[in-house]
């Protein structure tokens, strides 16, 4: 049996603001999902959606024990490819900057489970879930953005500065 994998990464920094993706194996990371169409194939749009539903539930659960807001979502869509092409399960990573306690993943588990969008594939595809946490790779994603913002904020003042020479 051949299967295809199609994995989407989405980091969010609630305290900032910040919403960034990364597709399949890509080293490139897009702040606010600007990805080119040409990229996205229905699986990765299931996975976004998916991804940023259970994103902003984590984040509630996070606010709620005025924790820091911040984590990183790896949801990989694996669908079989020989005959009618199916979903064959979705396996999703949860990566928080923190440890939390066994009652508090007991209870972050169930608010997911009201994803809707997740309540509506569930049964149909198998899905599993690990939460886990590792401050590395959430530092990863904060570095490689606070470089990219920083070109973007200093590509405005360029502009401005231009626009305001014009004027003059």
């Amino acid at each position: 049996m051949s299967r295809k994998e199609t994995v989407v990464h989405i980091f969010k920094d609630g305290e900032r603001n910040i919403t960034a993706c990364r597709l399949d194996d890509s080293e490139n990371i897009s702040l606010n999902f600007c990805l080119p169409d040409i990229q996205l194939t229905p699986l990765h749009l299931l996975n976004m959606a998916l991804g940023q539903c259970l994103v902003e539930l984590t984040l509630r659960f996070l606010e709620r024990r005025d924790l820091r807001a911040t984590c990183l979502m790896s949801i990989c869509t694996t669908v079989k490819t020989t005959g009618a092409v199916r979903i064959d399960g979705i396996n999703i990573t949860l990566t928080l900057p923190l440890q939390l306690s066994p009652d508090d993943k007991v209870i972050l588990i169930r608010m997911l489970h009201q994803c809707p969008i997740h309540a509506a594939i569930t049964g149909s595809v198998s899905i599993t879930l690990q939460i886990c946490d590792d401050r590395e790779a959430i530092s990863y994603y904060e570095q490689n953005l606070s470089s990219q913002m920083s070109a973007n904020i200093s590509h405005v003042h360029t502009v401005s500065d231009n626009a305001i020479d014009i004027r003059i």
